[in-house]
C-alpha cells in the first residue's frame, strides 16, 4: 500500500479532523465561531489554521512540499498561538494531535496483513519522524514569537512611561509660579 495516495485519498478527512482538534484546544466561546466562519476578514485565525494544516498535513504524508511554504505555514499557526499567551505545550501540541488522528485512523490499515509487506508501516513511521520533526521546529517558532512578543510589550511600557515622565514635567511647569514682572512704567 502507498501511504502517501492512501493519507491523499482521505486527505479532506483527516485535514478536517485536525482541524477541529486545533479549534477545540480554544476557549469554548471562540470554538464555534472559528469552526463556522470561513471569510477569511471575518475569521482570520480560523482560516489560517485550515490552510496551515492542509499544506502541513501534504508535508507530513511525504507529498513534495515547499520546505518555505511549510515553514511559512507552521509559522503562521504558532504565531497566532503564541500572541494568544498560550503556554508551549498547548502552541506546539496541536501540531502532535495529528499522531492521534492518523494512528486512529491510518496505522490500523497498515497493519492489515495484506499491507505488511508493502512498506506501509515504514512510511507510517516516516510520517511520525515528520510531525516530530514539525514540532520541533514549531517548537523554536514559538520561542521566537513570545520574545518578539516580550519585546513589544516592554517598548510600550518604556514608551508610556516616557510620556507619563513628559506630561509629570510639563504640569510640573504649569504649576510653578510665572516669574513677577514689575508693570509700573
Amino acid at each position: 500500500m502507498d501511504i502517501t495516495a492512501y493519507c491523499t485519498s482521505k486527505g479532506e478527512k483527516l485535514v478536517g479532523l485536525w482541524v477541529d482538534r486545533f479549534f477545540a484546544s480554544y476557549p469554548i466561546d471562540s470554538t464555534g465561531f472559528m469552526r463556522t466562519r470561513r471569510d477569511k476578514f471575518a475569521n482570520p485565525v480560523g482560516e489560517t489554521t485550515r490552510n496551515a494544516a492542509a499544506l502541513l498535513f501534504d508535508a507530513v504524508i511525504g507529498k513534495d512540499a515547499d520546505p518555505e511554504a511549510v515553514k511559512l505555514a507552521l509559522h503562521d499557526l504558532i504565531w497566532i498561538r503564541a500572541v494568544q499567551d498560550m503556554t508551549p505545550s498547548q502552541a506546539v501540541g496541536a501540531i502532535v494531535l495529528l499522531k492521534d488522528i492518523l494512528r486512529k485512523e491510518v496505522l490500523a490499515e497498515c497493519l492489515k496483513p495484506e499491507n505488511s509487506s508493502s512498506g506501509s508501516l515504514k512510511g507510517y513511521l516516516d510520517m511520525e519522524s515528520r510531525i516530530d520533526t514539525l514540532c520541533l521546529m514549531a517548537l523554536d517558532m514559538y520561542a521566537e514569537a513570545r520574545e518578539r512578543v516580550y519585546r513589544v510589550r516592554i517598548e510600550d511600557v518604556k514608551q508610556s512611561q516616557s510620556q507619563v515622565i513628559r506630561l509629570a514635567g510639563l504640569r510640573r511647569e504649569r504649576s510653578e509660579p510665572l516669574p513677577e514682572t514689575d508693570n509700573e512704567g
